[in-house]
């Protein structure tokens, strides 16, 4: 009966608009949610039932084709944070879960106290190890910096900029003589004396000292010492550690010749025979040291060695390159995080925690890094916001409830009907 076929169909409706309600109360629940994709219901209608003669085809109502995950982007807003992360066009952030992976787009990461960065329930991010350098070190694994430190360098070179005073006086007895027997007979002896610090291969720092005693009209003796408690003699003595240093310039101030500007030394512990090069400067240039009429004095002192290091923070670029931050002044590349994408991505199973797992219908996916094979580029101290636009969920709300209302009101119509034609037989 055509009547009991208006209840069936309206039933359907009231079905299937109760559960686009329940889709759209979920994005509404999740307007704030990090990295949340929202979802919408589509609708089909049944197949048709012949109702014969003229009367033509039937329609036996609605079901439900698909609740689709709408993979469009969310904004991104800065939070200030290292460790959160947001992706900038297409691409998953990929995540072991076990010993599966599963992805997502919700990069608020955090460090645990195994030194393994991962996301609020514990999976791990995945990234592909660096070598120093930056060239990779292996396959993909778990992002962590359980025990990193920065490793000790012993300084090997050190470089000098400014000017020596080209009328300074003679020093010394008889006069452009250095007398190295004390730290303060060098001094005096000196017409100019610096200090710079310098690194053992231990990581432990020393004061050579650098004294500049003119010796006649545009030479230079160049001595290098430091104090011998620190190689093994007496402390508070002073240990010459080149030999016969000196620097010569042209007329016009620039360098002429430099020679005897390596120190060999052997700190206590350390390295024997430890080269240092002290760069003065190149032959006809004021890269270095100058000679003019201007008191003496350095505007640039540099060196290439450094103490060891404990990590202080962790900082991605926009290609995904995780590196690492030590108290020692240092960086050094250590991962990049690997980026996820799918020839379907609306197939994606969704597991909840903003996760994803690949099914039959999103096929594999193809790993990459950010910035490469149509990848998105990482966004940092930043996190993706929920996509859900709130304004167009409450039309859909009115609309859907609206839709919900009208089969109510065929089913309280198809009831009429019945009771009507009940009586009738009264």
């Amino acid at each position: 009966m055509a009547l009991f076929g208006a209840l069936s169909t309206s039933r359907s409706g009231l079905i299937n608009t109760g559960a686009a309600l329940s889709v759209i109360g979920n994005n509404i629940a999740n307007v704030g949610t990090v990295g949340f994709k929202g979802s919408r219901t589509e609708f089909a209608d049944l197949i048709s039932a012949d109702g014969g003669g003229e009367v033509g085809k039937v329609g036996l109502g609605s079901r439900i084709s698909a609740v689709r995950t709408l993979f469009t982007q969310g904004a991104i807003e800065s939070t200030g944070r290292n460790l959160d992360l947001g992706i900038e066009g297409e691409g998953f952030f990929v995540l072991r879960d076990g010993q599966g992976q599963v992805y997502t787009r919700a990069g608020n990461f955090q460090l645990q106290a195994d030194g393994t960065v991962t996301n609020s329930t514990g999976d791990a991010l995945q990234g592909i190890a660096l070598n120093p350098d930056g060239t990779f070190a292996g396959g993909i694994q778990d992002v962590t910096v359980a025990g990193l430190t920065s490793q000790a360098r012993a300084t090997t070179s050190a470089s000098l900029s400014g000017n020596l005073q080209a009328d300074s006086a003679l020093k010394g007895n008889p006069p452009g003589t250095f007398d190295p027997t004390s730290f303060q007979s060098a001094i005096n002896t000196s017409d100019y004396f610096t200090q710079m610090k310098v690194y053992d291969s231990l990581g432990a720092s020393h004061d050579l000292n650098v004294f500049f005693t003119r010796t006649g009209s545009n030479t230079w003796a160049v001595n290098m010492g430091v104090d011998a408690g620190e190689t093994g003699g007496t402390a508070g003595q002073l240990q010459i550690v080149n030999s016969g240093g000196s620097i010569a310039f042209n007329p016009d101030g620039t360098v002429n010749t430099v020679a005897g500007n390596t120190a060999t030394v052997s700190f206590t512990g350390a390295q024997a025979n430890q080269q240092i090069t002290l760069n003065l400067g190149s032959p006809n240039q004021l890269d270095g040291l100058g000679q003019f009429a201007g008191p003496s004095g350095l505007n640039f002192v540099s060196q290439d060695g450094y103490g060891a290091g404990g990590l202080t923070t962790l900082n991605v670029d926009k290609n995904g390159i995780v590196s690492a931050a030590f108290d020692n002044g240092q960086t050094r590349p250590l991962f990049q995080l690997s980026i996820a994408r799918f020839s379907a991505p609306e197939g994606l199973q969704p597991s909840g925690n903003q996760l994803y797992r690949e099914t039959m219908g999103s096929g594999p996916a193809a790993i990459s890094t950010a910035g490469t094979q149509g990848n998105g580029t990482i966004v940092s101290s930043a996190l993706e916001q929920s996509n859900v636009q709130i304004a167009q969920e409450f039309i859909d709300l009115i609309s859907t409830q609206r839709s919900f209302q009208a089969n109510t009101r065929v089913i309280t119509a198809s009831d009429t009907l019945l009771g009507d034609l009940i009586n009738i037989i009264r």
